[in-house]
């Protein structure tokens, strides 16, 4: 009982607990980014889903309204066409990602500048979205 040393038992105890704090902190750091990913799954097919809804909406303003051209549905279906590069472009990011550890290192640096610029995109697709609908409140208010 003698040998017992008790700051020396309380400072692995110290240590054995951070390294448990610190698998817990990584843990919710891999949860939190597939939670990124989910949450830009959903939101992309929201948009997607909204804009298809739009796409019905010009057709449908263009039909019963005589003085609005048809071609205003290309607004919506440009649109679309974005937010389906966009998820192109995320596609080809999780291919990548999949088999990451056999990718040269250069290439790994090109897919960090890649993802960036598709962050970048999302929102931009968020913004012409809102763009689409501010155009179809004019053409329903005007006409």
């Amino acid at each position: 009982m003698d040998d017992f040393n008790f700051e020396e038992f309380k400072r692995e105890t110290a240590e054995i607990e951070e390294a448990k704090i610190e698998l817990r902190l990584t843990k919710i750091e891999e949860d939190a980014v597939k939670d990124i990913l989910r949450y830009f799954d959903r939101i992309h097919d929201n948009l997607s889903n909204y804009n298809n809804l739009l796409i019905g909406a010009f057709f449908a303003l263009a039909q019963f309204q005589k003085n609005i051209s048809r071609w205003t549905i290309l607004i919506p279906i440009m649109n679309l066409w974005f937010l389906i590069y966009i998820n192109y472009r995320l596609m080809e990011k999780s291919r990548f990602e999949a088999s990451i550890k056999n990718q040269p290192f250069d290439q790994i640096n090109k897919h960090g500048k890649k993802t960036s610029m598709t962050n970048l995109l999302s929102l931009l697709s968020i913004i012409s979205t809102v763009v689409v609908s501010i155009a179809f409140l004019y053409y329903l208010a005007i006409y």
